[in-house]
């Protein structure tokens, strides 16, 4: 290790409250620094991820965005040999799209196809980046890429669709009949029943309902017919998901995930239903109730009252990225692919740099260590 990456470790050791439980003023400011002046040769790209994760796990979000921007440089360092796999060419491509580094991107697009990387899969790049550069492709229809034979039927749904994507964040404002006048209302997890329904907070329609890996076992554990006939669609995040549904709905579709473009990490249900709906060229989508974490205990009408909150530092180290998940959100909004209520608004407007900030509030250190 060298003498560098020591001093940081050190520094890292120290305010993290392994020898000192309280947090002395600067203390963050001083791991960042730290961090900053680390040369990014010193350690793979997966290195710095593991960094970040620690960071983030010790609460420290700030100094962890630092660290996880050298794996970003990392990886087009190491796409740029003239030997380098497609698994790093993969990464440099998706690197330079959340740069914002377009033209750099379809350079290593170029790459990823020479050296026979699926049609399908560089077809989905080459939308995905339309997305993030603002641009609209006359041809970057997804239904060219998708996976589920549902998607055609699915689209005609979708297209040219007021779409209201409503998430559980608790809400004091009554955005309940706007909601419900929206074309096609998704939420998440839907269970059947009044739940995720509220006529004044969330609106009383389901149309689409998405589910990740924990909500489609337990839906599939229950008596889930009678739900899938309350919904036009049910989506699941991977084959994983919907292969627990015996005998499988004829309204269940698996979405097409992204998950093999990014860097070592899954996008949340959030994410993952706007770029899934965003394939299909609805007219407007509209974000309710979410916040990107921000908020705790803020599954209400999802969980039975009374629950212990979510502690999402834990997400974060396993498969979430915060970082990403803001950066991608933030381009599709910034880009007018998406919009919001006050409270999505008001995150968005915050840029990465004051939304850790916030995040490190909710889940960080700012008196105390985590450690």
């Amino acid at each position: 290790m060298s003498e560098s990456l020591q001093a940081f470790w050190r520094e890292l050791l120290e305010v993290s409250a392994a020898r000192r439980p309280e947090l002395a003023a600067g203390d963050i400011e001083s791991v960042e620094a730290r961090a900053a002046s680390l040369d990014t040769s010193l350690l793979p790209a997966s290195g710095w991820l593991d960094l970040f994760r620690l960071c983030i796990g010790l609460g420290f979000f700030q100094p962890a965005a630092t660290l996880r921007d050298k794996a970003v440089l990392r990886m087009i360092q190491n796409a740029s040999a003239p030997e380098a796999r497609l698994s790093e060419l993969t990464m440099a491509c998706y690197a330079s799209l959340e740069q914002g580094k377009y033209d750099r991107a379809a350079e290593w697009l170029e790459r990823m196809e020479s050296s026979g990387c699926a049609p399908q899969r560089c077809s989905q790049v080459r939308w995905f980046s339309g997305l993030m550069s603002g641009g609209h492709e006359g041809d970057a229809d997804g239904l060219l890429w998708g996976d589920s034979p549902a998607d055609p039927e699915f689209g005609h749904l979708i297209q040219g669709s007021s779409i209201a994507v409503v998430g559980p964040v608790a809400s004091e404002v009554e955005s309940g009949p706007d909601i419900d006048g929206y074309d096609v209302v998704v939420k998440f997890g839907y269970r059947g029943g009044n739940r995720g329904r509220d006529p004044r907070f969330q609106g009383k329609r389901v149309d689409v309902s998405y589910y990740n890996n924990a909500q489609s076992k337990t839906l599939a554990e229950s008596d889930f017919a009678p739900v899938f006939s309350e919904l036009r669609w049910g989506v699941c995040h991977n084959g994983k998901g919907c292969s627990r549904f015996r005998p499988a709905p004829a309204n269940l579709r698996q979405l097409t995930s992204l998950q093999w473009f990014l860097p070592d990490t899954h996008l949340n249900a959030g994410p993952n239903a706007l770029l899934d709906l965003l394939r299909f060229r609805p007219s407007t989508i509209c974000v309710f109730n979410t916040d990107l974490m921000l908020s705790s205990g803020r599954f209400a009408g999802y969980r039975e009252a009374g629950n212990e909150e979510t502690d999402y530092t834990r997400s974060f180290i396993k498969t979430h990225d915060p970082v990403l998940q803001y950066r991608i959100m933030h381009r599709l909004w910034s880009n007018g692919f998406i919009q919001g209520d006050a409270r999505f608004e008001y995150v968005m407007k915050l840029d990465l740099a004051g939304y850790l900030k916030e995040l490190q509030k909710a889940y960080g250190a700012v008196n105390r260590a985590l450690f």
